[in-house]
């Protein structure tokens, strides 16, 4: 019952949230009309006027399909709050230079910071809420934390890279370069490529010389799916979808797949934000991620290995 309240109370946020931006974000095309809720006299906006307020909309609109995009996945996604309540600061502290530089009275100003004090409370509590329900909802006898499971691939021996490119400016390509930096022995995969970085390239896992025990899988979702059974077929441990903050090479059914012949997968986010030293960029988007609940918290165990799987 406290996952359930903690969730109704995560997409009460996302909602009114998303209404109140996308309120505001059309009044701020009128501009008129937000002359008049505050009590502005004898204001007629300026073309400059109209570009910024255009362009504040169009962020107040986009913010808003992105707390829908949370009420998507109210539990995983709930980062946003947080980061939401920073957005309603910086609004906090531009209407308080507008009435210190007098562009707007503070009684006027008093309604909107009230309202913008709401939604924090609102926020700030429904996210607290939601860190137990969280937790809760991720316990499973077995289940390792993603580092855990970040660790425990990258300890593996034989690594295989596929969706590496040709031409060599591909997110994989990089991948492959860092783990072969690294000391690891590691392989290409591209059917349409005989070398890579003067690597030789293979077109399958099954034309690998040794059949990989670790596999990093950053082809189009479409592809992931061939790519699991290649992986089922030589019986691969360990296997990782990549996944950023588009969705990269998962694919449920890939990832099903997997796990279902006795693979530990990692479903989400990249090996190099696990390999040490971790670069900056990758440093980044791993707390960006985690904040905003892309990153699987946790890596469920694998089942017993299927006998067919070989």
């Amino acid at each position: 019952m406290g996952s359930v309240n903690a969730i109704r109370w995560l997409r009460l946020s996302y909602w009114v949230g998303a209404i109140l931006d996308g309120v505001v974000g059309v009044l701020m095309f009128f501009p008129r009309v937000g002359r008049s809720l505050y009590g502005v006299d004898d204001f007629t906006p300026t073309p400059d006027y109209r570009y910024a307020m255009r362009f504040g909309a169009s962020l107040m609109l986009g913010w808003a399909v992105l707390l829908l995009w949370a009420d998507r996945k109210p539990l995983e996604r709930r980062g946003i709050l947080p980061i939401t309540v920073l957005v309603l600061a910086g609004l906090a502290w531009a209407g308080a230079y507008a009435v210190g530089a007098g562009l707007i009275a503070r009684a006027n100003m008093v309604p909107s910071w009230g309202l913008q004090a709401v939604l924090v409370g609102l926020f700030s509590f429904s996210y607290l809420r939601s860190i137990e329900a969280a937790r809760g909802a991720k316990t499973q006898p077995g289940a390792t934390s993603l580092g855990e499971a970040a660790a425990a691939f990258l300890a593996q021996r034989r690594f295989a890279v596929a969706g590496v490119s040709r031409e060599g400016n591909a997110a994989a390509n990089f991948v492959f370069r860092r783990l072969r930096e690294s000391g690891r022995d590691t392989a290409a995969i591209n059917p349409n490529a005989a070398t890579v970085d003067g690597e030789p390239c293979y077109a399958s896992i099954a034309d690998l010389p040794d059949s990989p025990d670790a596999v990093v899988v950053m082809t189009h979702p479409r592809e992931a799916l061939e790519l699991a059974r290649q992986c089922r077929l030589a019986a691969v441990p360990h296997v990782w979808f990549h996944r950023s903050i588009d969705g990269g090479s998962f694919s449920a059914e890939a990832v099903q797949l997997c796990k279902d012949y006795g693979a530990t997968v990692i479903p989400g986010g990249c090996p190099m934000m696990h390999l040490e030293p971790v670069d900056f960029g990758h440093r980044c988007m791993r707390r960006f991620l985690r904040l905003t609940g892309s990153l699987p918290a946790t890596v469920s165990p694998p089942r017993p290995r299927d006998p067919g799987a070989s």
